[in-house]
């Protein structure tokens, strides 16, 4: 079970969780993303950087949930 404490850092697990994005600003990013025209050679970095953003949404909401 996590705890928010002020400032709204949680404790989970004993241990501390900020995250310096909010989920709408994750949301906002991954629909710029994915609606943004992209060249041939930057598409593996895209997949790259949408993974590392859609791991960090699920892990946003899973602590937000708990």
């Amino acid at each position: 079970m996590a705890l928010t404490v002020k400032g709204g850092i949680k404790l989970v697990k004993g241990k501390g969780f900020v995250h310096p994005l909010s989920e709408q600003e994750i949301e906002f990013l991954l629909e710029v993303i994915a609606n943004a025209g992209h060249k041939l050679e930057d598409v593996q970095k895209v997949l790259q950087v949408t993974r590392k953003l859609q791991a960090e949404y699920k892990l946003l909401k899973k602590h937000l949930e708990e």
